[in-house]
């Protein structure tokens, strides 16, 4: 009797919500007008759940979860290629895909890195233009995508595994 119950009962706020995020997540880019934007996800809700419900109001619990289900994997699916690009551009070996902007959070873990190894901005700026001037590098001002910040955060990185393997391994070279 319990399980009738959840088949027939009608999608939740909360389901409701989460369909609406996930659709404006995969859908959103296009810049579909409001009503062909409608269209289209009754299209998709009618293809996910094999012809049984035309719109979003008719959606049971259970059709619901499957809608949710299938569109969190086309999100997950289109954001893969970004993911992959922002974590491996600049890697030896890997190709670099497609040029990603360095996002916030990248910016503060170099920061955080630095700052962990004693650097300011101008040492900073120097580590940067001896290790990597050879691919055109020489300063923060030229950090233009997340291949560059990130081949400048595992040097980074690199110095600080260093650093904890060798604690007698000074934090800053210091004049004599």
């Amino acid at each position: 009797m319990q399980a009738e119950l959840s088949l027939t009962k009608l999608l939740s706020r909360k389901q409701q919500r989460r369909l609406h995020l996930l659709w404006h997540r995969w859908a959103g880019p296009l810049g579909l007008p409001r009503e062909r934007d409608r269209k289209l996800r009754h299209y998709y809700i009618e293809r996910f759940t094999c012809g049984r419900v035309r719109e979003t109001c008719g959606l049971t619990e259970c059709d619901a979860a499957l809608v949710i289900d299938r569109l969190a994997k086309l999100v997950n699916r289109q954001n893969t290629r970004l993911n992959q690009a922002s974590g491996t551009a600049g890697r030896h070996g890997y190709p670099e895909r497609v040029r990603v902007s360095p996002n916030g959070s990248a910016w503060r873990a170099l920061w955080v890195c630095a700052a962990a190894l004693g650097m300011e901005r101008t040492q900073l700026e120097s580590f940067i233009r001896r290790h990597y001037a050879r691919v055109g590098l020489h300063g923060l001002r030229d950090i233009h995508s997340m291949a560059d910040l990130n081949r400048v955060l595992w040097g980074l990185k690199a110095m600080l595994r260093h650093r904890e393997k060798n604690p007698s391994w000074p934090a800053r070279k210091r004049a004599a």
